[in-house]
């Protein structure tokens, strides 16, 4: 057998064991939504839960109600969003070329977190739109100026990507300024409604947001997937990116404006979750490597994973009372996190 004859059966033999890594998430990613639908204050066994989804018309009324109103919902609003923001974490990632960004670090939740507040507080209403959409339609709007801004000065000032990087933060700083402006101008009901938007929940989910996020998030990831081999080449810098024939300022500013939908969709929706969008692509780039072929889908259900565990956590620890959402992906990934890092000994880079 030549050398290359060998070098062709260990790519073969890495591209399945990569493909079986992702069946596993899928997988796991399925179990952790039925452990999710089946957790609750209303005692409800698997079988309920199954014939519930699989036979509503056999299952009873009460079983019904709670599967279908009340729990899938929110159980399923966990991976999209999960997914979602871990999607735009390792985009951010890669186009910045920086560790630390994810669209909590770049100002998109903290965008979102004053256009709530501006509804929230009364300073602001919208025409036409629904009182009950009123929050999450600011919020996104606030979310999609800010990264549209943050896209215009870098394009057409030009500055670097740690530029970039530094006017998301500085960004970032100004919005939570404004925030605890509007915690302190705002009544007593007012502040405990912005804290526990700004917590991020759930219980927001309904079902025509699962129907924009299911009809948007596939198409998005279809176009960053058709990017693929582009945004892998620049993982090994600009310069060589560019002489692979990749526009690098029509891809970064390309997949910061698809970044920003999902983001916005995302933390409009639920409230601002911090850490999924840090920690997920991290688990990923380590787990398989930077191919972004596998890269980007083990991002978005490796973030829907976790998320979904944050929410079996939530209403766990304490039964009849659903923990804050932010809180618990916190406390799930944070010592996983950490143990990855000790394991690689501070390396983010994949295998």
């Amino acid at each position: 057998m030549s050398s290359i004859d060998i070098e062709l059966a260990c790519y073969r033999a890495r591209t399945i064991n990569k493909r079986l890594l992702l069946l596993g998430m899928i997988l796991a990613g399925i179990v952790c939504l039925i452990a999710d639908i089946l957790i609750g204050s209303q005692g409800l066994t698997l079988s309920q839960v199954l014939l519930a989804i699989f036979a509503p018309d056999q299952a009873s009324e009460t079983s019904r109600i709670i599967v279908w109103d009340i729990r899938m919902p929110m159980s399923l609003m966990a991976p999209l969003v999960g997914g979602a923001l871990a999607l735009a974490g390792a985009q951010m990632q890669t186009t910045l070329n920086n560790p630390l960004a994810d669209p909590y670090t770049f100002g998109v939740s903290a965008a979102a977190g004053f256009g709530a507040s501006l509804v929230i507080t009364n300073l602001v209403a919208l025409p036409i739109i629904p009182v009950e959409y009123q929050v999450p339609v600011l919020a996104f709007l606030m979310c999609l100026l800010t990264t549209f801004f943050i896209a215009s000065v870098s394009s057409l000032k030009r500055i670097s990507i740690e530029g970039v990087m530094l006017l998301g933060i500085a960004i970032m700083f100004a919005y939570d300024s404004l925030l605890i402006m509007m915690h302190y101008i705002a009544s007593e009901t007012q502040l405990q409604t912005l804290v526990f938007w700004q917590m991020g929940s759930l219980s927001r989910g309904s079902w025509d947001k699962i129907a924009i996020l299911a009809v948007v998030l596939p198409i998005i990831f279809c176009i960053m997937l058709k990017d693929a081999w582009k945004l892998s080449a620049l993982t090994i810098g600009d310069a060589r990116a560019e002489s692979m024939g990749v526009n690098i300022r029509l891809l970064r500013n390309k997949t910061l404006v698809l970044v920003s939908i999902i983001a916005s969709l995302s933390v409009s929706f639920v409230g601002a979750i911090g850490f999924v969008g840090l920690v997920a692509p991290h688990i990923a780039r380590m787990i398989l490597g930077e191919d972004q072929r596998y890269f980007l889908p083990a991002s978005f259900l490796i973030g829907a994973v976790l998320l979904e565990l944050a929410s079996i956590a939530s209403k766990s620890i304490m039964p009849g009372t659903i923990l804050p959402l932010t809180v618990m992906m916190s406390m799930v990934g944070i010592p996983f996190f950490i143990y990855l890092i000790l394991k690689g000994k501070g390396s983010f880079h994949g295998a």
